[in-house]
């Protein structure tokens, strides 16, 4: 699995230094930052190190080539899918954002910055696509070693991904750092699970497809409210009404992954499926949506649960402070007996040590 902590590079196309150097300080301990003055300059850079290249802002207006141009050489190349592009602009008129957004950048930023806001929004953009070229690259390694017909089959699969990770770009339901310790845990467990469990079959292959399928675990969170999905820990918790919505975002997901007839059948849509359905069931029956008891739990959702757990222990949230990892461990374990199976319950525990020394060195923004 790909280290998504090794440091990439961050270009900034804009005329005007003070933006640039407001954004270079902003994002300087996390990325080498490139500046460019203009379009042409931009295009030359990005021709240099465009597989370097985590993100890209640009300005629209500009002498000799303002920022439309340089979309449109993008799109000529092939780029903006594989790199995101933030528009920075004062002129954020209905017809600037649409023709921009009708070239496929991400978003738009708008001028005098909001440092705090823009920091959020393009690390989990920078995450999300990071995670949908490491599922194109996962398939493109798959379709090298399949027959003429399954190569086609796993072509069609690659475009149906990427559209499921597009779904989850609509609206920003995880942090970056969130999605990347869930992903992070999952593959510790499934490592672990594998070498002490060998009835589960846990290839590496098998291995990848799930942390990769991890993500999506939430997606069906894009349907409940913001009122109810960010609701402040000091206007109390959720009321039960609240709580019942919020339990469907399990079913939602599903129906998500559904609405791509295609995407059925596929070994990465039953691992999907499986996460996002059963994620909150618990191993004595008392978890939603189905009720599911025991080993009628799916392994990948179980192992999901308990990734999602911890990282929400250890994280702050809109409705709770975050908790010591000590205390996350000992919060766990006293969910055990209801929540987990006791295999995975002592594979978590097995991998802590060196699990816990991982998410210490990330440094991603949450």
């Amino acid at each position: 699995m790909a280290d998504n902590t090794t440091r990439k590079t961050l270009l900034i196309i804009d005329d005007v230094e003070m933006n640039r150097a407001i954004l270079r300080e902003a994002f300087t301990s996390r990325f080498d930052i490139l500046e460019a003055e203009n379009g042409y300059q931009g295009l030359d850079s990005i021709a240099k190190n465009s597989s370097q290249l985590a993100a890209i802002f640009l300005d629209i207006i500009m002498p000799e080539l303002d920022g439309f141009g340089v979309l449109q050489e993008l799109e000529n190349k092939e780029l903006l899918r594989q790199i995101p592009v933030f528009l920075i602009t004062t002129e954020a008129t209905d017809y600037v954002v649409t023709k921009a957004y009708d070239y496929g950048i991400v978003d738009v930023i708008q001028k005098p910055f909001n440092l705090q806001i823009i920091k959020r929004r393009v690390m989990n953009i920078i995450e999300l696509y990071n995670t949908r070229n490491q599922l194109e690259t996962m398939f493109k390694k798959q379709m090298n070693l399949l027959t003429s017909q399954d190569a086609i089959e796993h072509k069609r699969e690659q475009a149906i991904i990427a559209q499921l990770c597009e779904a989850i770009e609509t609206r920003s339901i995880s942090s970056a750092a969130h999605i990347q310790r869930v992903k992070i845990i999952t593959e510790f467990l499934l490592r672990e699970i594998a070498r002490n469990h060998p009835g589960y079959s846990l290839s590496d292959s098998k291995i990848e497809m799930i942390v990769q399928a991890s993500v999506l675990h939430d997606i069906g969170k894009v349907t409940i409210p913001d009122r109810i999905l960010n609701k402040p820990i000091v206007d109390g918790h959720l009321t039960p009404e609240e709580f019942e919505v919020m339990k469907t975002h399990t079913i939602a997901g599903c129906k998500i992954l559904d609405s791509i007839q295609e995407f059925k059948g596929t070994a990465f849509y039953k691992y999907a499926y499986d996460i996002c359905r059963s994620h909150h069931e618990k191993f004595d029956g008392t978890g939603y949506p189905d009720g599911l008891k025991g080993n009628e739990i799916p392994i990948v959702a179980q192992v999901v649960a308990i990734a999602d757990m911890y990282d929400a222990l250890i994280s702050e949230k809109a409705y709770k402070p975050a908790y010591s990892k000590n205390q996350a461990e000992k919060m766990i374990k006293e969910a055990g007996s209801t929540a987990f199976s006791p295999d995975l319950l002592k594979c978590f525990t097995t991998i802590l040590p060196q699990l816990n020394a991982k998410l210490d060195s990330l440094h991603v923004a949450d």
